[in-house]
């Protein structure tokens, strides 16, 4: 009570207009500095200096800081979900970051999560926010193919179901889940999806989920999976080798299991803490925790986040904290001699790029941060040759005039190389260090009615060319619906002004060793969606759909995923390209080099004919005369959607890599089980699935009103705990 008591009397004297003296001004400098002397003196102004811009989120109303004894918790999550919800807010301008700080939150408090919206436990790790459940339910057209662009990450959910219905760009960090955690809500679609670095105590349902990506995971209740396309575990412990197999069930190619992920950086993350040196532990302390660098394979969820950190952040002396409205002159001058940039909720409208010079720096968006390069210019750029940078949590948009010339990556790794130097090495040859992380990077090219609805450009969203850099979750996205003029409940049938935008590539990769987990890439027009020229590249799970209103895109010879004919080596592992609608024919998904591996590459057709997809894959050689092999799938389960279990190079997949899919009788005597004998569910599997592949964006994308609110809206779902088969009864 020491420091409080001798402010406070500093602040009276001065507002009774009378100037403290000299010498009692000296007294208490000297009472402040106390027996350290002037160690204690510069002791006591640092801890003054934090405890004064602790509260960096003053002013910022779309930054909630709760805490369990707040009596507002519910009123707070539910009016950002009612702004968020629905059509309104799936392309509006407004983001959230929902901050729990650490405690036990009250049983009756569940935050629903809508668009822009991040909920985020700032404790050191996840056992320190403990929350009932977060919830997404189906949206607006009853299902949950457009629930995009929200994330929940650092808490422990205790209620025995959580349901997280969701599709891309809405990953789960960092967490614990003590219940069942459905994917999907009762019998609506969903096309997700990503998480990573979760321990689950109960069941993952994956319920209607189409795809989905699980890294890094404890899994002791396993999953349960009825439907889908393309499931692929990276680094996964405590699932048993017989919930693959009942989870893949008849269904050639659909599981894809690495055993460890051999390199990654978990995400940065906010942490708050108490200021317990002096001052009874009233003032807050607010860091960046930075997770350190694997690079000799991981397999589960990190055990204690505290010590996994690398390095540690202020943000009181070594962050830039950048506010919407901001320019980007202002930002790259405030990011000089720190060592980090938060980027809060909100626009920023940049007419040049924010740059990263600097080894080990960290950007970190919460609340969905959004980039609008408007000039022709990159969103980010990350210097060349630099080590162990970190890039997350940001949505980039093209807000370039399509009228412009050709337009720079919304974000760049590394300088472009020349045309000449396409799959050499760009930086960092030794593969002695990372060059970093990205890690929930969001990018979308599209007409909205927020930006005026004018139509943009941005020819290449990402663009790596340095070397060992590493993706962990990428979604880019040329918009197949908007709010202008593209109706978001019928775009299968109606066009706008998204659809005069323009984008060539996803993403494009020059630099050697990149390496990308959860990649998803749709709708580019005017080229390849990935374009990968750099050597010893490796994919893990990659979902992509081809432009229902473009017809020209495939007769070009475009396809969803292409490799360089130059490449010596590539790994690809659970690959999925669809086609909804359209009359086109594709000569096939992928183009690879003869000398890639590749496990699990398919083809699904969802609503349209199966000679949509002339071919699975095409083959180049190596020597670049342009050759191409194309291949046929291995099996087509249902009839409309294919797969290539492994190219027909003869290579197989490296020893680490464990992969379960197959004819229901290899998959079975894989387990151990008796010849012949079907997985688990499998008859429900294979009829849910034909069901999904035939109705599953057809029935999504119809309009409908948005049902509920009020009261009811927000009902808790409490169940029992049970057992995966009785609880998938939800289902039903």
């Amino acid at each position: 009570m020491g420091r409080p008591v001798t402010v406070l009397a500093l602040l009276a004297a001065s507002s009774c207009g009378l100037a403290p003296s000299p010498s009692f001004a000296a007294a208490v400098k000297k009472k402040a500095a106390g027996d350290g002397g002037e160690e204690g003196k510069a002791h006591k102004e640092e801890a003054k200096e934090e405890e004064e811009t602790s509260r960096w989120y003053d002013g910022l109303e779309n930054v909630k800081v709760l805490r369990p004894e707040d009596k507002d918790l519910q009123d707070v999550v539910d009016d950002i979900w009612g702004q968020q919800e629905g059509w309104k807010g799936h392309f509006n301008g407004h983001r959230y970051a929902v901050l729990l700080t650490p405690g036990s939150y009250p049983e009756d408090f569940v935050i629903p999560v809508s668009y822009y919206t991040s909920v985020l436990g700032v404790g050191a790790g996840p056992y320190d926010v403990q929350v009932q459940a977060v919830r997404s339910l189906n949206g607006a057209n009853g299902h949950a193919t457009n629930n995009f662009w929200r994330s929940v990450e650092g808490v422990h959910l205790k209620n025995a179901t959580v349901t997280w219905a969701v599709s891309q760009g809405a990953p789960i960090r960092r967490s614990v889940v003590d219940g069942h955690l459905f994917l999907s809500d009762h019998k609506g679609f969903s096309s997700g999806g990503f998480i990573a670095d979760v321990k689950m105590h109960g069941t993952v349902m994956a319920g209607m989920q189409q795809q989905w990506l699980f890294r890094n995971m404890d899994m002791t209740g396993g999953i349960w999976c009825p439907t889908g396309w393309n499931y692929v575990f990276v680094g996964v412990k405590d699932m048993m080798q017989k919930t693959y197999t009942d989870c893949a069930g008849p269904v050639t190619g659909k599981v894809t299991v690495a055993p460890t992920t051999p390199r990654i950086a978990e995400k940065p993350y906010l942490v708050q803490a108490k200021d317990d040196e002096d001052g009874g532990g009233k003032g807050e302390v607010w860091s960046i925790y930075v997770p350190q660098f694997h690079r000799n394979g991981t397999a589960g969820a990190t055990q204690d986040h505290e010590a996994a950190a690398a390095r540690k952040l202020r943000l009181v002396s070594e962050v830039f904290v950048a506010k919407p409205g901001q320019s980007a002159e202002e930002i790259n001058k405030g990011m000089k001699g720190k060592k980090g940039l938060l980027l809060t909720p909100g626009l920023y409208e940049l007419d040049r790029p924010l740059i990263v010079s600097t080894d080990g720096f960290v950007v970190l968006g919460i609340g969905f941060p959004t980039l609008v390069a408007t000039d022709g210019r990159s969103a980010v750029e990350v210097a060349h040759g630099l080590t162990d940078v970190r890039v997350a949590g940001l949505l980039l948009e093209a807000g370039t005039p399509a009228s412009r010339g050709k337009a720079d990556p919304l974000l760049r790794w590394g300088e472009a190389p020349s045309k000449a130097e396409h799959n050499g090495s760009t930086s960092n040859s030794s593969g002695s260090g990372p060059a970093g992380v990205m890690s929930d990077i969001f990018a979308r090219v599209g007409s909205f009615h927020y930006r005026g609805c004018h139509v943009v450009r941005a020819d290449t969203m990402v663009e790596i060319n340095s070397d060992d850099v590493v993706l962990d979750n990428t979604w880019l996205w040329h918009a197949d619906h908007d709010d202008c003029g593209t109706d978001p409940g019928n775009s299968l049938n109606v066009t706008g002004k998204s659809d005069e935008c323009i984008s060539e590539h996803g993403l494009v990769v020059n630099g050697a060793r990149t390496t990308a987990y959860g990649t998803a890439a749709e709708h580019m027009t005017k080229g390849d969606m990935v374009s990968w020229r750099g050597e010893k590249g490796e994919a893990y799970f990659y979902q992509s759909e081809l432009p229902y209103h473009n017809d020209g895109y495939s007769s070009k010879g475009y396809v969803a995923y292409a490799v360089a004919p130059g490449v010596k080596e590539h790994l690809a592992y659970g690959m999925g390209v669809y086609i909804i609608s359209g009359k086109s024919q594709s000569k096939g998904g992928f183009i690879l080099p003869s000398t890639a591996r590749a496990e699990n590459l398919m083809t699904v057709v969802v609503i349209g004919h199966k000679w949509q997809f002339k071919d699975t894959l095409c083959l180049r050689q190596a020597d670049g005369d342009g050759e191409e092999q194309c291949v046929g799938p291995t099996s087509c389960v249902p009839e409309t959607r294919c797969v290539v279990r492994t190219l027909p190079s003869g290579s197989t997949p490296p020893a680490s890599l464990f992969f379960l899919a197959g004819r229901p009788e290899e998959v079975t005597a894989a387990s151990g089980g008796g010849a012949g004998r079907l997985p688990l569910f499998a008859a429900a599997s294979l009829a849910a699935l034909i069901a999904l592949a035939a109705l599953s964006f057809a029935v999504a994308r119809r309009p409908q009103h948005l049902v509920g609110g009020g009261a009811g809206a927000f009902e808790m779902r409490l169940v029992e705990t049970r057992p995966a088969a009785a609880a998938a009864r939800r289902l039903e």
